[in-house]
């Protein structure tokens, strides 16, 4: 049986894009975005467990784990939650979704974006982000183009030790410090991707060491290879 395709187009912004098209094949995955799924028609979607939840709005936590079943058109919505752009939360906030819908929850407070964003807004929310984690962030991203960027490099630009900053980067992100750049790096490549470079090229221009490296880590992330992204 031949796998279905995905047909559409991808929209990209500062730390959010759109995919607006059919749903193709796809594995279980997991990815640093809060993601919305919006269908005229009901969409599947199995959780970590395999179970199917199936309505018309699906919403997904980051790092929760699951796959979509596929679906002649639907819209889906990505946000970095855990660190968004001022861009990403204004769209955040536009966002409505049907009233028929289902969300994968993350079990971790900090990482349940779309509760507080939608269906609970007086729900507790996090800290902001400590102004020395926010400066190494920006380090972190001019940086990317060289490579995985050392975390005694962020810590330096936090003004502190390497230790206390993987602690602080945990606490405050939800997640590790090394899963987070691998993250920042997808984006940068899927990026590439959009604007016409190759696999090789736009693996390299996020600091990955090849093309294998790359494509083993958008599935991962994502459920498709780079050749499954419609350009």
């Amino acid at each position: 049986m031949t796998d279905r395709p995905w047909q559409g187009q991808l929209d990209l912004g500062d730390r959010w894009a759109v995919w607006s098209g059919s749903i193709g094949h796809s594995v279980p995955h997991r990815h640093l975005a809060a993601q919305l799924v919006l269908a005229e028609t009901p969409v599947s979607v199995h959780d970590g467990l395999g179970r199917p939840h199936t309505a018309r709005a699906v919403l997904i936590d980051p790092l929760v784990l699951h796959r979509l079943e596929p679906h002649d058109q639907a819209r889906q919505v990505y946000i970095e939650a855990v660190a968004p752009s001022a861009e990403a939360v204004a769209r955040l906030a536009k966002l409505r979704p049907l009233p028929d819908l289902v969300i994968l929850s993350s079990p971790n407070p900090r990482l349940q974006a779309w509760r507080r964003v939608l269906t609970d807004p007086d729900a507790p929310r996090p800290p902001p982000l400590p102004d020395s984690l926010q400066r190494s962030l920006v380090v972190v991203d001019s940086r990317l183009v060289d490579g995985p960027v050392p975390l005694a490099t962020a810590a330096r630009a936090a003004d502190l030790s390497p230790e206390r900053y993987r602690h602080l980067f945990v606490e405050a992100m939800g997640l590790p410090f090394r899963r987070y750049l691998l993250w920042r790096r997808v984006e940068q490549a899927v990026a590439a991707l959009t604007r016409g470079d190759d696999v090789t090229t736009a693996a390299h221009a996020a600091g990955f060491a090849d093309a294998a490296h790359f494509a083993r880590t958008l599935k991962a992330m994502f459920g498709v290879t780079a050749t499954q992204i419609p350009l």
